[in-house]
């Protein structure tokens, strides 16, 4: 739920690229006006409808293949004779490994992020919080291998909520019952999907006895990739190094050994940052 990585992402792709894609996922309020970065943040001129957004959400459970979301299937007379077939609109919008890693993504957020409360105990679900300025709206979106849920919260008069966390209570009490005596599967992983050991800090491979060993705690993990896109690059974020406690530089052949102290450090950390005191 970190903004600022977002951001940062429709910026590489393009606001145009990603209005593109919230449009091929059926988002029909979009304005010309909506191709800024703020689209990232669902900074939308006229919102989106919550069964519009329960439809985009369903793509990502569906593999990356959207269909329109309907009330009904079709309409007969008295004779049987179709009078109006309102069979969906088909079309694939992502790639089911890219489907599958945000399906993953997701996951996480249901059992160590913002949508812990939403969780339920007999299906495996994937979702995503979102509130607006002020928590004027409050929303979660989600889905089981059964089910997609969306649930909006907020005042007809756009004030303030007080409280944000019942849209996810009313999210879990329905999941949790429509989930119910249906066999226990988790989301299908599709071929092209590989795993690799990665730094945390750099997201490149990570070295042994450097990236394990920050200050702070391991920085190695093992994370999925889409075939083709696992990191080649090694680790440069850290490094070990000796130094001379009494100039607190890299220590040469003049450093008393008493002095010297070998620690593992961080490069291209920001001072201000929480790398500051491990540069």
């Amino acid at each position: 739920s970190q903004n600022v990585c977002a951001v940062k992402t429709i910026d590489e792709v393009t606001p145009a690229l990603g209005y593109q894609y919230a449009k091929n996922f059926g988002i029909t309020t979009l304005e010309d006006s909506d191709k800024v970065e703020s689209i990232a943040l669902g900074g939308l001129t006229n919102g989106v409808y919550n069964y519009q957004l329960c439809g985009a959400f369903a793509t990502i459970a569906n593999g990356g293949v959207y269909n329109t979301p309907t009330l009904y299937t079709k309409i007969l007379d008295h004779d049987g004779n179709v009078l109006i077939d309102n069979t969906p609109q088909t079309h694939t919008v992502l790639k089911d490994t890219t489907a599958w890693l945000i399906t993953s993504a997701m996951k996480d957020v249901m059992t160590q992020g913002t949508g812990v409360a939403a969780n339920i105990s007999n299906m495996p679900v994937a979702g995503k919080s979102g509130t607006t300025t002020k928590n004027r709206d409050s929303l979660f979106a989600g889905f089981s291998p059964y089910y997609t849920c969306v649930v909006w919260g907020g005042y007809d008069d756009n004030s303030p909520l007080k409280s944000t966390r019942y849209t996810k209570n009313v999210w879990k009490a329905v999941m949790q019952r429509v989930n119910e005596g249906l066999e226990y599967r988790d989301f299908e992983k599709p071929e092209g999907i590989e795993t690799a050991t990665v730094c945390k800090k750099s997201g490149k491979l990570a070295v042994a006895g450097i990236c394990d060993c920050d200050p702070r705690g391991n920085q190695v993990y093992t994370e999925y990739f889409a075939s083709g896109t696992v990191p080649t690059e090694i680790c440069d974020h850290h490094v070990r190094a000796t130094i001379c406690t009494a100039s607190m530089k890299i220590a040469n052949e003049f450093c008393p050994e008493e002095t010297k102290q070998t620690n593992i450090y961080i490069i291209g950390g920001s001072a201000n940052s929480g790398d500051g005191p491990y540069l």
